[in-house]
Formats: C-alpha cells, structure tokens, sequence
C-alpha cells in the first residue's frame, strides 16, 4: 500500500478512534494551563513573610481537622502535605480534595478551599477511571496522536515531494526520446548543392516547422542532453507563486490600483509549460504546451508587430510622424440611440486621444518606446493609475515631461497606440495579425487576441473592438506555447520565415536598437540585452518578448536559440536561461 494512501486512512481511522479521549484530554489540558489564575481550578496562593516552618504534626492535624466540610478524622484522610517556603506556607490537601493553606510561622489557618486541579489531573492521564482504562485506552490514544502527527506532516510536505517526483519523471521522458535524434539526423532538411571550381559543397537551408513540427534530439543539436534535462527540472520547480486563477492574481496585484477593476476576460493558467528550438527544431519541451492561456504583455510584441506590417506597407510614412496627422474622428459604438436627442448638445461626440497640446507632439516611436508621457484616459483607465506614483498630490498635476525623453512603462499609452493602429489600419488589429503573420508561419487557430468589454469604436459602418496590448485589466493575446515557439523564430530569423519575408529587417533593426532613456528596451515588447545588464547570463545581442506571469520569448541568434518558458518565477529566469544555454556545446 502507498505511503500516501496509509497515511490518509491512518488520520481518517486514528481521528475516529481518539476523538472521545482527545477531547477530555484537551479540555483537561486546557483547565491545566490556566490553574494557577482560575481559582475554582487551584485555589489561590496566600502569601506570608516566614519562609522557615516552625509547626508540628499535631499542630497540623488539628488544622485539618478544623475543616468541618474536609471530613477529616485522622492522618489517613490526608493526602499530602506541600511545603512552599518561598511563600511562607504550607498546604495541607486532603483525600476528599480540600486544601487549607497555614502560615508557617505560627500554624494559622489562612485559606480553606475546594481543590479540582488534582481531579482534572487524574482526568488527563485517565487514572481517574484506573489503570486498564489508562493503559488500554489513554495510552494507545496517545500513541495514534503521535502517529496523527507524523501523517500530518506527511501529507502537508507531499505536495512538494508530488512536484519534485513529475520533475523528474519529466526529465526522465526527456532522456529516453533523445537517442530518436540520431534517426532524426538522417531525416533532417533537405539541401541544396552549389557547385563551385568543379566541388560541391552543401548549403544548407533553414529549417522552418510545417503543420508538424520536426523534433531533435538534443545530442543531435550539440546540447548536452543531461545538463538540458537539468534546467527543465529547475523551471518546472521554479514556478512562479502567483495564484494559477489569474482573476484572483489580478485583484491581488493591479486590480488594487486606482480604478483597477478589471473589465476584460481573465482567464485560469495551466502548470509550467516551455518549448526549446534550436535551429529551428524542437529539442525540448514540457508541461501543456497546446494549451491557451493569457500571455499578458507578450501581446505587446505583436502590437508593434501590426504597426511594423503597417509602416512596410508605408501606411505610416515614418516612425518620426506625429501620430494624431493619421488619426480620423474615432466615434465610440453606442448600442442603443440617446432617449433624449439633443441632452448632450454641444458636447463632443467622438473620442480624441490627442486633443492636449502635449499629445500632439507624440510620434509613432514615442509610443512603441514607452517614451511618450500621453496624458488622458481611455477606456475609464487614466494613464496615471497604471502604477500610479507613491505622491497621489501628482497624479493629475505633475508637468509633462518632454516626448522621448523619459521612459515609463504604461499600459493605458500601449492602448491608445492600439486604437491608432486600428484606426490606420482600418480593419481590427487580429484580423490584420492573422492574415500577414500567423497563418504566413503556420499558428494554429487556438489563438485569440481580447480587448476589453468597453473598448468598442464603430469602423466605417460595422462595430469594431480595439484590442489591448496586455492583461493589465483583463484581455490580451491567449495563445499557446507552439504558436509562441512561432513567432520566437520569426524574430530570430529577423522577420523572414524560409524564403519568405514577413517584417522588414528595417523593422526588425528598428526594434532591436535600444531606447534612449531605457537601453535595455526596444519597440515593444522586445527587451535587449544591452551590456548584459536586462539577462546577465545570456548573450549581450540576446533579446526577449516578456509578459508578466512570467511568459517569456527568449531569443539568442548566435545560438539559433528560441525558448518559450512559461509560468515561472521572475527572478528564477536568468538562471534557468544560464542553465540551458550552459548545456550548449561549444564546437
């Protein structure tokens, strides 16, 4: 029998049997504790300055004879006589259970009492009831506590033990697929010859993933299978300690902040998931990888991926435009008609994010850098409530710092670069994501890109929602870690996927050079590396698309690496990362 299921039928059993004694034992115990301030208990200490006795047993004895109620007649009813010479008394306790306490300077009789604490006493250790009750009883009552205690602890540490044992169960099944890599080997890519001075030599063709994704193993891809199996082990242990209800996660984090309800879908996470590529092939992978979950500000990726497509495609003529120039009057969906016409008479119909002065200095690489200061707010959420300043005094008076100055990462200036990108585009951002990236790199169709319940705009005629550029309140791109894997590629093939370009490599320089007042930032959400100070573990040219969770896209192009790690904690992915990129064989 498990140890496990012994242990539960041993607490379920054990409880059952114990009960009636444990709780005269507890409630017994608990009197015990208290004796000496609950005088129906103990009767109270008297106190006197004589601390030598000078009584004789006559003198004794006659004290408790004096005891009418005690009933005392001779030595055989006393049960005992306790000198207290630090208190200056002696008690005198009889067999019926009276107490008289006498001065020990001259015999008087201070205090007469009735005594319970020696009857609970004997009610604890079950002598009141003799001793086959005591051994036979009270004592294997005893016995099953202990063993109560010990299951308990058992069953309080098995879930760890639980996660260590599928860790390793993990990095076993790891293990065996891997001699399937030399097999692998013989079926890889094919290539193409060129001939060159009469000899031919290989040149090999980038691998990109089809409906089916070619797995290798890691031994085939110069990776230390041991070492890689160690650093899966490490982020399946690793994960991260935020509720696996994101709802709840919300509340317990941004939903605290002003006007944080959260007005977009949340949606439960599943257990840590990753997917590990290296040239293209799936060397690794564990935990649910096929399952959707909320990728939170991984979504910022494939907003500046959008407004990428759209500057290729010269619908913004520069990133240095002003933004406003390309915005059209943006007039929010009203489901039904005003049951007053004309109440709101002269106030503005339409929604104008760029109305301030300040805002229409802001370009398109003001926005995609976090380096705007856009003041207002949109969709109810006032851009200074997103992780608002401990000064409340400067939430709504502070001056406007100069665009491209300063850095702040703020998700209500990502939404409104959002609802710009859909206004330029003239279509929702989703539809635009899957037609010229997604079905392009062969995604799957589990994807789906949320906005929020009241971020909705009327589109030439038909309602439109604008999506959001994370999970802050809600919403954001839900995806799998495959499609993840994806896109990872696609940035770490800059932009092209076999033979075909998606985004520019303008684009992808643009979004790989660092942000002015925050050099370890790009265009949205690729954080650099720069100086090794964002991943110090990883290459300096390595990047990453990062939402919180944590969700992570990891990039390292000199070891045609892509690692979609999921669900682990913050501060435990630079030594993951230094883990698996230490099992990299160095040719």
């Amino acid at each position: 029998m498990r140890l496990s299921l012994l242990s539960r039928r041993l607490h379920r059993w054990g409880a059952l049997l114990t009960v009636l004694p444990l709780v005269l034992v507890i409630g017994s115990g608990l009197l015990l504790q208290v004796k000496k301030q609950v005088p129906w208990v103990q009767p109270a200490e008297q106190r006197t300055a004589v601390s030598v006795p000078g009584l004789s047993w006559d003198l004794i004895l006659a004290a408790a004879r004096a005891m009418p109620e005690a009933g005392v007649t001779g030595w055989a009813d006393i049960d005992r006589v306790d000198v207290r010479p630090s208190k200056g008394i002696l008690k005198v306790i009889t067999t019926s259970r009276w107490e008289a306490q006498l001065a020990l300077a001259d015999g008087a009789v201070l205090q007469t009492a009735y005594r319970r604490s020696d009857l609970i006493e004997h009610l604890h250790d079950g002598s009141f009831f003799g001793d086959p009750i005591k051994y036979w009883i009270f004592l294997p009552a005893g016995i099953l506590l202990f063993g109560l205690w010990l299951t308990g602890i058992y069953l309080w540490v098995l879930p760890t033990l639980t996660r260590r044992k599928r860790a390793r169960q993990m990095a076993a099944l790891l293990l065996l697929w891997m001699p399937l890599g030399l097999e692998a080997q013989r079926t890889s890519a094919p290539e193409q010859r060129a001939t060159t001075g009469g000899r031919a030599r290989e040149i090999a063709t980038p691998y990109v993933p089809g409906a089916t994704w070619e797995r290798r193993a890691p031994t085939a891809m110069g990776i230390d299978s041991v070492k890689l199996a160690e650093a899966i082990t490490f982020a399946i242990a690793r994960e991260t300690k935020a509720p696996r209800d994101m709802e709840e996660n919300h509340y317990r984090t941004f939903g605290r902040e002003p006007f944080g309800q959260g007005i977009g879908p949340f949606a439960p996470r599943g257990e840590p998931t990753g997917v590990i590529l290296r040239g293209g092939y799936v060397v690794a992978s564990w935990g649910d990888p096929d399952r959707v979950d909320m990728t939170h500000s991984v979504t910022k990726s494939f907003l500046s991926a959008v407004v990428g497509l759209a500057a290729d495609r010269e619908l913004i003529g520069s990133v240095d435009a002003l933004v406003w120039r390309s915005q059209a009057p943006t007039y929010p969906l009203q489901l039904t008609a005003p049951t007053e016409p004309g109440s709101r008479f002269g106030e503005s119909m339409f929604l104008d994010p760029w109305a301030t002065p300040h805002n229409r200095t802001i370009t398109w690489d003001h926005l995609l850098r976090q380096t705007s200061d856009w003041e207002g707010t949109l969709w109810g959420k006032p851009e200074w409530a997103d992780r608002p300043a401990a000064d409340a005094s400067t939430w709504t008076t502070r001056s406007r710092a100069k665009a491209g100055t300063t850095y702040e990462y703020n998700d209500v200036r990502v939404n409104v670069l959002a609802l710009a990108a859909t206004n330029l585009w003239r279509r929702p951002l989703p539809e635009v994501l899957n037609e010229l990236v997604m079905e392009p790199i062969g995604a799957s169709r589990s994807w789906r890109w949320n906005g929020y319940d009241n971020a909705w705009i009327t589109l030439d005629g038909r309602p439109v929602q604008v999506v959001s550029g994370g999970g802050h309140w809600g919403g954001g791109m839900f995806i799998n870690a495959w499609d993840l894997a994806r896109f990872g590629l696609l940035t770490q093939r800059r932009g092209i996927w076999g033979t075909r370009r998606i985004l520019s490599e303008r684009w992808v320089q643009q979004s790989l050079t660092p942000t002015g007042p925050q050099p370890t930032y790009g265009y949205m959400n690729w954080f650099l590396n720069t100086n090794r100070a964002w991943m110090p573990s990883a290459p300096a040219n390595a990047f990453g698309h990062v939402g919180n969770g944590t969700n992570l896209v990891f990039v390292a192009p000199d070891q045609e690496l892509v690692i979609v790690v999921r669900w682990i904690e913050n501060g435990a992915i630079d030594e993951f990362l230094g883990k698996v990129l230490a099992a990299i064989r160095m040719n």
